[in-house]
């Protein structure tokens, strides 16, 4: 009597299953964050440039990089917060209510004051550095999605050596301000938990630092179209070949 029990919950697990079909696989739902808002522009560059302006270039063409590449149904959206949003909780908000697969959120980066020398520009004056340049990576270390997003990060991390972008590695220098916890030296990733964006995402996320734009020579490159298109091109690749879950 047992044993015909046992075939017959066998039997009727095999039916349901049958009739649900086989489980359909993961369809990517990116969501590109730009980073900072028009109250609070981040960073200037070299030249004076606020940092919004080139998160929001850049996360334009990212966009249109993932949405030639994305396969059918997998979608890309830009989230960008509009007001004031000092504790981050509208942009926490909105990543969460778009219920991404991953989260890639788009920064330029500076240094820290001790390695800014001063200069005049147009008749203003404005800092700048040649102490630090390339990219930088942050992911959350020590959060339920931490190996996925390392994954992701690694992925972006070898792609955009491929096309000979270098990674900056003054994040983990010990002084105030950085002494950050670097994961990988060779790929220029770090732990993240201390960024809200990160350390409270329910997906998998990455914060990407495209470039120091304090440095003259790397704003110049990060403004040129081509470079631009480049290397969102070369992140878009690795971000669009990531396992989904």
């Amino acid at each position: 009597m047992i044993a015909r029990r046992r075939l017959l919950a066998l039997a009727a697990a095999l039916a349901a299953t049958a009739c649900s079909g086989p489980v359909p696989p993961c369809v990517p739902r990116i969501v590109v964050d730009v980073g900072h808002t028009p109250d609070a522009p981040g960073t200037t560059s070299a030249a004076g440039i606020d940092e919004l302006t080139f998160n929001r270039r850049f996360a334009a063409r990212l966009d249109e990089a993932l949405h030639a590449l994305l396969p059918p149904g997998g979608t890309a959206t830009v989230i960008e917060t509009a007001d004031p949003d000092p504790r981050l909780d509208r942009r926490v908000a909105a990543l969460a209510a778009a219920a991404p697969s991953l989260i890639l959120s788009v920064h330029h980066d500076s240094v820290q004051e001790r390695y800014l020398t001063r200069r005049t520009v147009d008749g203003r004056e404005q800092t700048q550095t040649d102490a630090a340049a390339g990219f930088s990576l942050f992911v959350p270390a020590d959060t339920a999605v931490a190996a996925d997003s390392r994954q992701a990060a690694t992925a972006i991390a070898d792609a955009l050596l491929a096309i000979g972008e270098r990674p900056s590695l003054h994040h983990a220098e010990p002084i105030d301000g950085e002494n950050r916890r670097l994961l990988d030296p060779a790929r220029g990733i770090y732990a993240g938990d201390f960024l809200k964006i990160l350390r409270t995402a329910a997906a998998p996320a990455v914060l990407l630092e495209v470039g120091v734009i304090k440095n003259p020579a790397e704003e110049q490159r990060l403004s040129d179209p081509e470079t631009i298109g480049r290397i969102a091109g070369a992140v878009a690749r690795a971000v669009a070949a990531s396992p989904c879950r």
